[in-house]
Parts: C-alpha cells; sequence; structure tokens
C-alpha cells in the first residue's frame, strides 16, 4: 500500500504530473486532430518519462560516479575542495548566507580528512550570481566553525567554474610550494574536474564525495524504479551537464 501511495502520488506532483497531461494531450491530439502532431508530443512525454525515472538518472550519473574510487591512503600535501553552489542573504547560525548541499558535503569530507591527516585545506569557488554568495568566504567561515585552523585554509574566492578552478588553484599551490594535491569534489563532477586539473598541468589524487547512487545490489520496488521522481530529473540534469562541460 505504501509503495502504491508512492506511485499515486508522483503522478500528481512534477514532474509526472506534467507526463501524464501531455500523454494525454497527445491522445486528444491523435485522434480529433492530426495524427503525426499526437505522435510527436507522445514521444516528448516519452522522452521526459525517461528522462524522469530512477532506473535510467542512477544509470546515467552512475557512469559518471564509477570512473573514481576513494583512495585508500593519502598521498598528498593538501586538500582541494571546489565549491558547488551557495546562497546569500539567508539565516544561518554563523550569520547571513549558506553552502549548497553539494558543498557542503564537499567542505566536510575534507574536514573527515583533516582530521585523520591534516594537510592544509584549499577551497576554490567564487560568486557567479547576485543571489548566490560567495561560496569561498562561506566555506572558509564553515571550515573554521568545524575546527579547522585559519591560518591552514587556503582561499580562492574569484573562481566562477571548474576551468577557473583549475587555474586558479594551480596558482595558488604553486604559491605556497605545494603541488600534490588531493581532489575533492562530488563523485558525478569528478572526471570533467581532473581534466580541467590535467589542462592546467596539475596531477591530483582525485577524491570522490556526495555521491548520488547506491552502491552493491539493493533490492528496489518497482515504484522505486520506474515511476516519475523529480529528484530522478535532477540526477539526469547534472550528469548531462557534465557530459557536455567534458565536451569543452
Amino acid at each position: 500500500m505504501i509503495y502504491l501511495l508512492k506511485a499515486l502520488y508522483s503522478f500528481l506532483l512534477p514532474p509526472g504530473l506534467l507526463i501524464l497531461l501531455l500523454a494525454l494531450l497527445a491522445a486528444f491530439i491523435a485522434i480529433r486532430m492530426n495524427r503525426r502532431a499526437g505522435l510527436l508530443v507522445g514521444a516528448a512525454a516519452l522522452l521526459l518519462y525517461m528522462f524522469s525515472v530512477p532506473v535510467v538518472a542512477d544509470a546515467v550519473i552512475g557512469r559518471l560516479e564509477q570512473r573514481y574510487e576513494p583512495p585508500v591512503a593519502i598521498t598528498g600535501d593538501a586538500y582541494v575542495v571546489l565549491g558547488g553552489g551557495s546562497l546569500a542573504s539567508v539565516p544561518s547560525p554563523a550569520g547571513e548566507g549558506q553552502l549548497s548541499g553539494e558543498t557542503l558535503q564537499r567542505v566536510v569530507t575534507a574536514v573527515q580528512l583533516y582530521k585523520r591527516q591534516p594537510l592544509p585545506i584549499v577551497f576554490s569557488g567564487g560568486q557567479v550570481y547576485a543571489a548566490s554568495g560567495n561560496e569561498g568566504r562561506l566555506a572558509k567561515r564553515m571550515l573554521v566553525e568545524l575546527g579547522i585552523p585559519e591560518d591552514r585554509i587556503l582561499l580562492d574566492d574569484t573562481s566562477r567554474n571548474t576551468r577557473e578552478n583549475a587555474r586558479n588553484t594551480r596558482e595558488l599551490l604553486q604559491r605556497h610550494g605545494l603541488s600534490r594535491p588531493v581532489l575533492i569534489t562530488s563523485a558525478f563532477h569528478m572526471a570533467r574536474a581532473v581534466s580541467h586539473f590535467n589542462a592546467e598541468n596539475v596531477a591530483v589524487l582525485p577524491y570522490p564525495t556526495d555521491f548520488r547512487t547506491s552502491r552493491g545490489e539493493h533490492p528496489r520496488a518497482f515504484t522505486q524504479l520506474w515511476t516519475p521522481q523529480a529528484s530522478a530529473l535532477e540526477k539526469m540534469s547534472l550528469a548531462l551537464k557534465e557530459y557536455l562541460g567534458m565536451l569543452q
């Protein structure tokens, strides 16, 4: 009964509701107006459905996440953390502004690694939009709140994309005599990040985090795999953005 209710909810909320409406519109157009036009609308509904079901989204983003595994041992001289978004002018215990969920996961991973092996933490991320906040400054504040000494934090608060992350981080590492960075970013983003650092002749040790798909064989109900979900559509969008970014 729980699974049936969840399946029902998925078609009462976007994107399931939009898919259902498109399918009904396609049927109406095909029957009452033009069969070919109806088929085109139906194809659009099917495409949106395929982009919105977990079984497809998990497979697509999972291919990105499986390219790199966290190393067993840390053999580097600095942790490099890439920003992934923030929000300005919202309340938090430390003051205005907060990191996005994926940026916070990356920061927490760096703190966890620092507790095991204290290396300097380099955070790279600036401000893209007026409402997004400055990732670097917010991340530094969070790192200090989590117990990292301020003099162990190196900050690039100007980068606006992964290409600038790599270039600005290279310059920052060179100024401080660091050459073996451990790269911390979301698992789905790691392949693109590594390619940009390679382009800057910076050899990194990838340490992926913020995984979006489960590992191992976990049985899931049909409704978990084949009913449209906004979270699955988000995963597909993230994955397609990474694949497009790797073409640049």
